[in-house]
């Protein structure tokens, strides 16, 4: 009887998987990369792979299905500089921008070769380009010429002082024309005689074939004669220089494979087979493959994907993810992300962005939503869900504020409807914060405007409030628990301003400045975030202060510094961090943005909980511009300077009254060792585990709304399988809740 009964359960666990595809676990990691803006493509016997600056994805023949490749599934990076098949031997060249090297064997096995990434070098060591011959792969470099064994897959050679006199010199491409090696150089083209009797490594063996001063790339034998792109010409060397092509285009690329040698650039893709040339048109193209049915499939750099240039009409595929790599704030407040791509300058200017906002839903990302509020709108600045509207407001740079509700744009504010104010020179609206009070008004900070602080009230009127005229370069605003508002001044040091009971009435206002005086460590201030404990936590970029709650704050103001002892160690909390960003979950603890990682302090900043980098986790940077966070299930974003990542924590936003307790995963599969969560919990609920008979298996408490369990029992032996109950009770006993999952073991 036991067959039937797991076969409904591999379809359960089928299902459930299909229904959590957009969830991830406690505890696990998963990366939101940008595919739009595809550079370089290539095909193997299976599949058309295709890159952009920070995303690597595939395209099956078969079925037209894609997938996301990258860390995630195994390979060395996700920033894919290079990319080459060899259909002989069926291996893919995988080139990345730190220098690493992967090949995909049979499309399924990936061996790594890291050896020049490993290697003690100062520059760019991004892979350029890469030229199969026979069992070897010459690998072009700034540093050089490397060159792979495909038998063992490791590197025999490194050639890299073989310019004039011994210099070192950057090779861009090479290629192999009847018994001689062509390096494609800054200054031209060198040879060399290829034998294994000719020691490479010395500079007297190289020669110029063509030394012009300008850059050689894109280097392939034809005909026994040796094509190039240099300054946008396509030339032939045949021991002599002749223009191969009349007139100057951008090169995509030149390759040859079965169908012959293609040249494709901008506006053509010229072949040559057998002596015949045929022309096929092509708009624009910055990578190029042809797959084994002879189609062609193409980038053009700015979207949208890769291209299948079919006969019937051009077909993109490009997997999910934001519109572009550029992130600048993310909302930390609502069950959705709502991010913008744009920025500033050091200076508050502008930095002409176009990258948008992009809104990470259940669903998937949806980038620019398209409306008739949302033209000329670029450098995408602050944003904020505004939960007594359910609205999600994204401020820019240069329009205005563009309004969003349940995925449709149904409101712009600029100068025609709000207090906002185009600024000379360049007549452009600068806001430089949103925030929400927990009275539903809205308030709005004005950058470089003589009213640099205004509300919308929760009815609907717009209020000017009058502030000190040292804000009148409001760089960032948030509103603590006491309904202040902090804001970030762009000549150093925070101003906090009430109002008092009444917006319009000025006669109770207060208002004082915070600087170094006060205990800043340094005028420079980044962020500001409050708690719900009454602390306000400022980050700086030499470090966190914090305000402690003291009633004199408008009278006395003062914020510290913590001393904690962290393992042993004596010291401020947080160091010497620059902290650009700081996000409060579910539980009170403190995320923190910085240049070194991401940060994770207790409640009350006694200590460092932890510390993420690339080191020791899928972390894309460990320079952390903006955090953003889904309140209900505690999955945090963090926006970094090659792309988002999103880690999924042990605590989300609690709920006033129980909601139906949810278990993930449900059911808990044989042999997962992850975290349990449980959630739709109260603030620090007491939670009790048991199995049918009520024997108690695990108790804990609540972090914000949620709990998790290493799935052990007290005493860390593992459960027998069956349905397990979840019991929970708040904090003072007026209310209790109850749950169940299925638990399996490995061995039932």
């Amino acid at each position: 009887m036991k067959k039937p009964w797991r076969i409904l359960l591999l379809f359960w666990f089928m299902g459930w998987n299909l229904v959590q595809a957009q969830m991830i676990q406690t505890g696990q990691w998963r990366t939101h990369l940008s595919y739009k803006n595809a550079l370089i493509c290539e095909a193997s016997n299976r599949y058309v792979y295709a890159a952009s600056k920070q995303g690597f994805f595939r395209v099956m023949m078969n079925y037209s299905d894609m997938e996301k490749l990258g860390k995630d599934e195994g390979f060395a990076n996700n920033e894919v500089t290079a990319l080459s098949y060899n259909q002989e031997k069926d291996i893919l060249f995988i080139g990345y921008s730190d220098g690493n090297i992967d090949m995909l064997l049979n499309d399924r096995t990936i061996v790594n070769i890291s050896g020049f990434k490993n290697k003690l070098l100062q520059g760019d060591k991004r892979i350029l380009s890469c030229n199969f011959h026979q069992s070897e792969v010459m690998v072009s470099t700034y540093f050089g010429l490397l060159v792979i064994n495909l038998n063992n897959f490791e590197i025999n050679d490194s050639y890299s002082t073989i310019g004039p006199g011994g210099n070192a010199i950057p090779v861009f491409s090479s290629a192999i024309v009847g018994d001689s090696i062509y390096i494609g150089t800054d200054k031209g083209v060198r040879f060399a005689k290829w034998s294994k009797s000719v020691n490479l490594n010395d500079f007297t063996q190289w020669q110029w074939a063509v030394e012009n001063g300008k850059i050689a790339t894109q280097l392939t034998a034809f005909q026994g004669t040796l094509l190039f792109e240099s300054d946008t010409t396509v030339y032939q060397w045949n021991k002599g220089l002749s223009q191969f092509l009349p007139e100057k285009r951008a090169v995509a690329r030149i390759w040859t494979n079965s169908f012959g040698t293609h040249i494709a650039r901008q506006g053509e893709i010229r072949t040559w087979t057998n002596g015949n040339a045929t022309t096929e048109s092509i708009n624009l193209v910055s990578g190029i493959t042809q797959f084994k049915d002879g189609i062609y499939w193409f980038c053009t750099g700015i979207g949208p994907g890769v291209i299948k240039k079919d006969p019937n009409g051009e077909i993109a595929y490009m997997p999910d993810g934001p519109a572009d790599p550029s992130i600048f704030r993310m909302t930390q407040n609502a069950a959705e992300i709502l991010a913008t791509g744009g920025g500033v300058s050091s200076t508050f200017g502008n930095a002409f962005n176009n990258a948008g906002f992009y809104i990470f839903t259940p669903g998937g990302w949806k980038n620019n939503l398209s409306s008739p509020f949302n033209t000329n709108m670029y450098d995408f600045t602050f944003v904020q869900y505004i939960k007594s509207k359910n609205w999600y407001m994204a401020a820019t740079h240069s329009n205005g504020i563009l309004v969003i509700k349940d995925g449709v744009v149904i409101n712009r504010y600029d100068e025609t409807n709000s207090p906002l104010k185009r600024l000379p020179p360049l007549n452009l609206i600068k806001v430089s914060g949103i925030a929400e009070d927990s009275k539903g008004n809205i308030w709005i900070a004005a950058f470089g405007s003589d009213e640099p602080l205004f509300c919308l009230t929760k009815s609907g009127q717009w209020k000017i409030v009058q502030v000190p005229s040292t804000c009148k370069e409001v760089k960032d605003l948030s509103i603590d628990y006491l309904d202040r508002k902090w804001m970030i001044l762009q000549t150093g040091g925070i101003q906090v301003f009430d109002e008092g009971k009444s917006i319009d009435a000025t006669s109770d206002d207060k208002s004082i400045f915070i600087g170094t005086q006060q205990g800043l460590i340094t005028s420079e201030v980044l962020s500001v975030k409050s708690d719900d404990l009454g602390y306000t936590w400022i980050g700086t970029n030499q470090g966190l202060n914090v305000y402690s709650g003291s009633s004199a704050l408008f009278t006395n103001p003062k914020v510290d510094r913590y001393i904690v002892d962290q393992d042993g160690n004596v010291g401020y909390l947080m160091g010497e961090e620059t902290i650009n960003d700081i996000c409060i979950d579910g539980g009170g603890r403190k995320w923190m943005a910085t240049n070194n990682g991401l940060f994770l302090v207790e409640p009350y900043g006694q200590r460092v909980m932890k510390h993420f980098n690339t080191n020791n986790s899928p972390l894309l940077s460990n320079k952390i511009i903006c955090l953003g966070q889904i309140n209900t299930t505690g999955e945090l974003f963090a926006g970094t300077d090659k792309g988002i990542v999103s880690y999924r924590s042990d605590a989300n936003e609690a709920a006033e009254l129980f909601e139906k307790i949810k278990v993930y995963p449900n059911p808990v599969p044989p042999d997962y060792d992850g975290l349990i969560a449980i959630e739709g919990l109260t603030s620090n609920a007491e939670i009790k585990i048991t199995d049918a008979t009520g024997k108690l298996i695990y108790q804990t408490k609540a972090n914000g709304g949620k709990a998790t369990w290493n799935g052990l029992r007290l005493n860390g032996t593992k459960p027998n399988s069956g349905v397990l109950f979840v019991f929970a009770i708040n904090t003072d006993g007026s209310e209790t809740a109850m749950g169940k999952f299925i638990y399996i073991h490995s061995n039932p």
